[in-house]
């Protein structure tokens, strides 16, 4: 553990962010670990770890997620922890908080999200948000592809880094301070909803309507767009309209 990153202290980072806590690490396994053992102890909410590289970094379904070292925000957040009908809405509102933070830090970028858990620019992956629920808690991960150059040659054609598509160099702690900021607007202790004007927002950024998809669960139709409850809308045929809840969506109208 490091007691610095991009030019000052965890303690002075921590403080103009308004978090508890703040963990660097040069190398570790997984952040989503690390931020689990520090609920575990008690960890207050926001507390925050990050790493400059994962050996173990991994995605939904323990899919493994690429976290070479300085070249991404690879971050995990203690959050209020939430009663099951927030299950699928609190990626969601994840999602939203990534792309808003997105947007501030490399202006001109518009993020879009690919449901359940990814976010997207110009048709690639950007980002990926792995929420695990635990001791009370949920714990945020969230993992930005940043800098160019990063990403090996099999991922180039699905995944983009930031700098790629931002007019110029991106500040990574920047970039984390705006995402705890929009994490503590919309994933905060209590019920988890999506009222109208987060529905507007997400219906807006939602890079799967009117596109043909197949899901994992579910089958192969065309998306209608995201349930109040978090659930993908998923037309099937003529007045068959499947709510899809779990499992990963491939867009077939390529």
């Amino acid at each position: 553990m490091t007691e610095s990153w991009e030019g000052d202290t965890t303690a002075a980072w921590a403080a103009r962010w308004g978090i508890p806590r703040l963990e660097v690490h040069e190398r570790i396994g997984s952040t989503n670990d690390r931020a689990r053992e520090l609920a575990e102890a008690g960890a207050d909410p926001f507390t925050t770890v990050i790493a400059e590289e994962q050996s173990a970094g991994r995605g939904r379904d323990g899919r493994r997620w690429e976290s070479p070292p300085s070249s991404g925000l690879w971050m995990s957040v203690v959050a209020p922890g939430q009663d099951a009908s927030g299950r699928l809405l609190v990626p969601l509102r994840v999602g939203l908080a990534v792309c808003r933070a997105i947007e501030r830090a490399a202006p001109g970028v518009r993020a879009g999200i690919k449901w359940p858990n990814d976010v997207q620019v110009e048709g690639r992956k950007l980002s990926g948000i792995l929420c695990e629920a635990g001791a009370g808690a949920v714990v945020i991960g969230v993992g930005i592809n940043v800098r160019q150059g990063a990403l090996s040659p099999e991922l180039s054609s699905v995944a983009v880094a930031l700098e790629e598509v931002a007019d110029g160099l991106v500040d990574r702690a920047a970039l984390a301070g705006r995402v705890l900021f929009e994490l503590r607007e919309l994933v905060t202790q209590g019920p988890v909803v999506l009222d109208e004007a987060l529905g507007r927002e997400l219906a807006e950024r939602d890079v799967l309507r009117g596109r043909r998809v197949a899901a994992g669960v579910g089958g192969t139709g065309i998306a209608r767009g995201i349930n109040r409850d978090g659930a993908l809308l998923l037309e099937i045929g003529p007045g068959d309209v499947r709510h899809v809840v779990a499992g990963h969506v491939k867009i077939h109208d390529q």
